[in-house]
């Protein structure tokens, strides 16, 4: 079973400690065949709170209502006390193994960012040698004037803009690519097992305090038992036992009930202590996952900034191309081409007889 619960009463004891030592007084008082201590009516105490897991909660609408430790924060330490349940039937897992996952997707997405970084620093780099190569192409090379100029410009343009996509794609290299990989690159996930494996000792060492409530608690019920019925049969006169062995069988009893006691004390420092920690090492988290999402947006801001200068760059290689293209004249170009290649200005005339 995925959730091994066992209601606990609110004193976490099946009687209390004024009860335990009233019971040894009567006890050492009590001639042979008077009514059992073990068959004394105890007061009943509601039961208030429930162990899932080795870990104790208070049940629903009982006891004081529990406050929030960082209240409007929606922190990590007020949200993961309780185990997950595999809807597949499997194990539970711990809310802290939750925190510890999302600390580990975080760190595969921002490799995969990286990686969708690194694919477009190709496409840039691969976009730059083809514009560069276009920009050598003998196409049209023999345009004359102001349309030529504008053609010569608008081809000079391309190699400008490849150096401009070039050098994008080199800083998107060392400004966004490179942080993104290195950013918790060393000893990330060492460190994240070191917790996981010490959070996991304190749930073990909760669990086998828990179980020794339990057999503590199960000792103490047959130690109880066993003292009511030597009792029933001395009264009834069913056995030849002694006072003595009565005495002896209280003695267990309350033996019993102090290690029950005792065991329980063991079991609220263990859980206080994991409590502590759960505090200390969620805050750790949280702040961990706050770092790694201010890292990741400084770092995509500064490629938005990048692709804005290229854009800005790709905007001045393009104005040159502009201003010819507006300078094109037809009639300019007509008397350049007409200055260059005349090869007369008489004009032929009738001839006469």
């Amino acid at each position: 079973m995925c959730l091994q619960s066992s209601l606990t009463q609110e004193n976490s004891s099946p009687y209390e400690m004024s009860d335990v030592a009233e019971q040894k007084a009567t006890m050492d008082k009590q001639p042979p065949g008077s009514i059992s201590p073990a068959k004394r009516q105890f007061r009943e105490v509601k039961e208030t709170k429930i162990t899932i897991n080795g870990v104790t909660f208070p049940l629903p609408g009982e006891g004081p209502e529990q406050q929030l430790l960082k209240p409007g924060e929606w922190s990590y330490c007020d949200y993961f006390w309780t185990d997950r349940k595999d809807p597949q039937g499997g194990a539970c897992v711990p809310g802290f193994e939750v925190l510890l996952q999302k600390q580990l997707k975080g760190k595969q997405m921002q490799k995969e960012m990286a990686e969708f970084i690194h694919e477009r620093i190709k496409i840039e780099e691969e976009y730059a040698k083809n514009l560069s190569k276009l920009s050598l192409s003998p196409l049209a090379v023999q345009e004359e004037g102001t349309l030529g100029e504008a053609w010569t410009q608008l081809k000079k343009s391309l190699h400008d803009e490849a150096e401009v996509h070039l050098k994008f794609s080199n800083k998107l290299h060392s400004e966004v690519e490179k942080p993104l990989l290195t950013f918790r690159a060393d000893n990330f996930k060492k460190d994240l097992k070191k917790y996981d494996h010490h959070m996991a000792d304190l749930r073990k060492q909760l669990a086998s305090r828990y179980a020794s409530v339990e057999k503590s608690r199960k000792a103490l019920a047959d130690r109880q038992k066993d003292l009511e019925v030597k009792t029933q049969q001395l009264e009834i006169k069913l056995s030849n036992k002694t006072e003595e062995d009565i005495k002896k069988a209280r003695r267990k009893s309350t033996q019993a009930g102090d290690d029950l006691m005792r065991c329980v004390d063991l079991y609220n420092q263990t859980q206080s202590k994991w409590f502590e920690e759960m505090v200390t090492t969620n805050m750790e988290l949280e702040k961990l996952e706050v770092d790694r999402i201010e890292w990741i947006q400084q770092h995509l801001r500064q490629y938005t900034t990048l692709r804005h200068e290229t854009d800005m760059f790709n905007q001045s290689t393009a104005e040159p191309v502009d201003q010819l293209l507006q300078s094109v004249d037809p009639a300019k170009d007509r008397e350049l081409w007409v200055k260059e290649h005349k090869t007369g200005e008489v004009r032929p005339v009738d001839m006469n007889i």
